[in-house]
């Protein structure tokens, strides 16, 4: 196997990211093969994994990236100061926007996270995990809501977003009522107890 000048690594790496989230986005992660990755980049197999643990670590990198936009994009609906509606409305749109993503969707509506999240080691787990407190702990902060209980709150948010996951179980007939009860309810206990403060 030749080596890859640091030039190289980078268009390959841009080029995996790329061509894995379009295969990854039509195909779906378990009929996407290294194989077909690597192709579609002109790498022969075994350089994968100079750039990859598994695919299953490719299709994760991806879908940071594709969290980080949808991050982005949500950060632009923060009103300050900020209401249990605005919050509400703020819970929904993100709900939103990851059903806009079509990677992000497959993960959360068509089971792929247990699937992924299996597959890879535990740290990377962890690092993401610490990253989204990362991000929600500031922003609570800087909205001058939860103190205190910035940690339960942050797990509140993620395991509401999680709640896609169980659609079938909730029932499609009673998911998007229960998704604005649960919406309303995390809002209003946040600033409910921000008022005793």
């Amino acid at each position: 196997m030749r080596g890859f000048t640091e030039q190289e690594k980078q268009t390959i790496y841009q080029g995996l990211i790329q061509k894995g989230r379009d295969l990854f986005s039509t195909l779906g992660l378990k009929k996407t093969s290294i194989k077909d990755l690597t192709e579609a980049v002109g790498i022969a197999q075994g350089s994968f994994y100079l750039f990859f643990q598994s695919k299953e670590e490719l299709y994760f990198r991806i879908l940071e990236n594709e969290e980080e936009s949808i991050k982005k994009e949500l950060l632009k609906h923060i009103s300050i100061p900020m209401t249990a509606d605005d919050f509400t409305q703020f819970l929904l749109k993100g709900l939103e926007l990851i059903s806009e993503h079509v990677l992000i969707r497959r993960l959360y509506f068509e089971g792929e996270l247990e699937f992924v999240v299996r597959k890879l080691p535990k740290e990377i787990v962890e690092t993401h995990i610490k990253g989204d407190n990362d991000l929600l702990l500031p922003l609570l902060h800087g909205l001058g809501i939860g103190k205190g209980q910035e940690q339960i709150i942050s797990g509140a948010i993620r395991a509401f977003f999680l709640m896609s996951l169980h659609k079938k179980e909730i029932g499609e007939r009673d998911y998007d009522g229960t998704i604005v009860f649960l919406a309303k309810a995390i809002s209003n206990q946040i600033f409910k107890d921000d008022k005793h403060d």
